[in-house]
């Protein structure tokens, strides 16, 4: 099988270019330099020449509370940009995987988001995500070629080595000594993205089509998410909770966004490895900030 994977130098990029090298397929590893995303004669090109059996989007726009105030930008990359690439997929009889959020959800449930659940995005970044979605699905219909449904993984909370993410930047600032305020009042799942690399090839595999939740099992806090880094890492740093107002970030966040992961442990056929074995595994590995 023919992977090609956009982002591919990201934090998730970078984990599915890992993941799919092991499994022996065919890799194309396209980051920013390499493709523009919002150029669709630039990807139709590329595309319609390496001609996969799959295209892997992970290149998007991520910074959250820039978002808010440039959502022109990030509606060019995470909605056009996936437009772009699902459009020359599908050009060429390859199915599109496209990585969203779980900010497509405006948090006011209180048990997990099922994969059907109304979505409310609060903020511009989870906005331009959820219009990608219906990017993608709209390009895949239209397609008069081959039949290429596309598969959605919804994930969130992501953290790895290929990337800037919470867990490494709270372990940056403890080791120099710094205290630490932390918000307290958002639940979610905190998830490696090496997991969500490994997971989303096994939906590949499975042929499945559709929105599916990616995460790691158990739900938590990132006051929580801190103190279990510092544990492991065996730092003593003090750790004050706040509330998301006190916090002030720019961007809105659901106050919960925990995913509903049973339709993907059915199809993958085993639950999803707990978030503290997940962080120990990372942290004990590669994870120095």
């Amino acid at each position: 099988m023919k992977i090609l994977v956009t982002g591919a130098r990201g934090l998730l990029g970078t984990e599915v270019v890992s993941a799919a090298h092991v499994r022996g397929f065919e890799t194309i590893a396209l980051g920013r330099g390499d493709l523009d995303v919002c150029d669709a004669g630039a990807v139709a090109d590329r595309i319609g020449v390496e001609a996969p059996s799959w295209v892997v989007h992970c290149a998007a726009y991520t910074a959250v509370d820039r978002a808010e105030d440039e959502p022109e930008v990030a509606m060019r990359v995470n909605r056009d940009g996936a437009a772009n690439v699902a459009r020359a997929g599908a050009d060429v009889g390859a199915r599109t995987v496209y990585v969203s959020t779980d900010y497509v959800f405006d948090g006011r449930k209180r048990s997990p988001y099922l994969p059907t659940d109304p979505v409310g995005p609060l903020s511009e970044y989870g906005r331009t995500k959820l219009a990608g979605e219906l990017a993608v699905f709209r390009e895949a219909a239209a397609s008069s070629g081959v039949r290429t449904p596309p598969l959605i993984v919804r994930t969130g909370w992501l953290y790895g080595a290929g990337g800037r993410n919470f867990v490494s930047a709270i372990l940056r600032r403890a080791e120099r000594g710094e205290g630490l305020k932390v918000v307290e009042d958002q639940r979610g799942r905190l998830t490696w993205g090496r997991n969500v690399a490994e997971v989303t090839l096994d939906l590949m595999a499975a042929g499945v089509e559709g929105i599916w939740h990616v995460a790691d099992g158990g739900e938590t806090t990132w006051v929580d998410v801190a103190h279990e880094a510092l544990r492991i890492r065996g730092l003593d740093v003090e750790v004050e909770g706040v509330t998301t107002k006190q916090w002030g970030a720019a961007a809105p966040r659901p106050a919960y966004s925990v995913v509903d992961l049973a339709a993907t442990e059915e199809v993958v056929g085993r639950s999803m490895m707990d978030w503290r074995e997940a962080l120990r595994r990372f942290l004990e590995s590669e994870g120095r900030p």
